[in-house]
């Protein structure tokens, strides 16, 4: 009897130290945002490249061996500057046949007038009858007929021979060289690009979701971060698409009152940043980004219910539960997501210390502050 009433007071006072030895774990802190409703105006942002209004294509009307580049990229040129040249042997070589035959056919055409004549005179005179003048007539007339085609031949070989020159259309910059001495290029196959003229402009791909929201002469932000600049801009132009497999058409946006200043700056190929305007105002609840989360059941957030019952309001260090609320997201602007359904205004949500967060844990909440309801997201 006193052995087992002596363990059972072992027992007890293992279990009581046992029970002593055991610690809560530390509340986890978490950062909140209490949400307001805010007024936003609808933007989309998008990639381009700043080229100058008017690009030009060169290209040879024949085929060839590429021979020489007169200019380099970045050059200046003036109208009817030398730009490229084709190797030409072939084409010289068919102008001099050309011209051989040209001086055939005058000597054959002098020689058929010259019999013509005489068979006019004999016929006159009663010496030859009329078939000979008929068809002393006729050999002048083929001869004067192969003499022009012969002239012709040789303009033509001249013109070719021209093609294999390249000269500036007008006061331009070399933007880029597609072609490389010693290379064959077709007839068509551009070999220079040159950005003439002051104008510029930036050029980019508008996705089928922004067609519809976007109409020529809309206003334009332009940011150009190389030259660390914000310009304004028009719609000019929405195309039709190039490749009909891919859904984007090409946008063209012209920079606007820019300073002398400002233009000097700018380089075509420089990356642009365009700030489309995608309709009136809107409002709605926007949230970070960060803030939103995603799993097999689709997009949640995380909110913090205060243990005070003040409205919606928690109080800095306070405790409070964790809440999961999934919601329904809708447009995108910049780091923040609209949030259509699952959470309203007034309500804090949790931004910060998201990590093994689970719906009914215990939080400390170590800081909150309001959404500016005037700032857009």
């Amino acid at each position: 009897m006193i052995i087992r009433t002596t363990l059972l007071a072992g027992l007890l006072l293992l279990a009581g130290c046992a029970e002593e030895a055991v610690e809560e774990p530390p509340m986890r802190p978490v950062r909140t945002l209490i949400l307001e409703t805010s007024g936003v105006e609808a933007e989309r942002e998008l990639p381009g490249r700043l080229e100058a209004a008017a690009n030009r294509r060169l290209s040879f009307r024949v085929a060839g061996q590429l021979a020489s580049h007169e200019v380099s990229v970045g050059d200046a040129v003036e109208t009817g500057q030398p730009l490229a040249s084709l190797e030409a042997t072939d084409l010289r070589l068919q102008r001099d046949r050309a011209h051989s035959a040209l001086a055939g056919a005058e000597a054959a055409a002098a020689n058929a007038e010259a019999e013509w004549q005489r068979a006019r005179r004999l016929y006159e005179a009663g010496s030859a009858p009329a078939r000979d003048l008929d068809a002393a007539q006729a050999q002048v007339e083929a001869a004067r007929a192969q003499r022009d085609g012969a002239r012709d031949a040789l303009a033509l070989a001249d013109r070719q021979l021209s093609f294999t020159r390249l000269a500036a259309p007008g006061d331009c910059r070399v933007a880029t060289r597609l072609a490389e001495t010693g290379e064959n290029v077709a007839a068509g196959q551009p070999v220079l690009v040159l950005a003439c003229g002051d104008d510029l402009e930036v050029r980019a791909a508008l996705s089928e979701d922004l067609l519809g929201a976007l109409v020529v002469g809309a206003p334009v932000r332009v940011h150009l971060p190389l030259a660390d600049l914000a310009l304004a801009g028009e719609v000019t132009e929405i195309g039709l698409p190039v490749d009909p497999r891919q859904a984007t058409w090409p946008l063209r946006v012209r920079l606007i009152n820019l300073s002398d200043d400002e233009r000097e700056r700018l380089r075509p190929g420089m990356a642009a940043e365009l700030t489309l305007p995608l309709g009136g105002p809107g409002s709605g609840l926007w949230v970070p980004m960060v803030a939103v989360q995603q799993d097999i059941d689709g997009h949640y957030v995380y909110v913090a219910e205060s243990d005070e019952s003040v409205g919606h309001a928690v109080n800095n260090g306070r405790e409070a539960t964790v809440r999961r609320r999934n919601v329904t997201l809708g447009r995108r602007h910049g780091e923040r997501l609209e949030v259509v359904a699952g959470l309203a205004p007034g309500e804090s949500l949790i931004v910060a210390g998201m990590s093994r967060l689970h719906d009914g844990m215990r939080a400390r909440l170590i800081d909150d502050h309001r959404v500016d309801a005037e700032a857009s997201p």
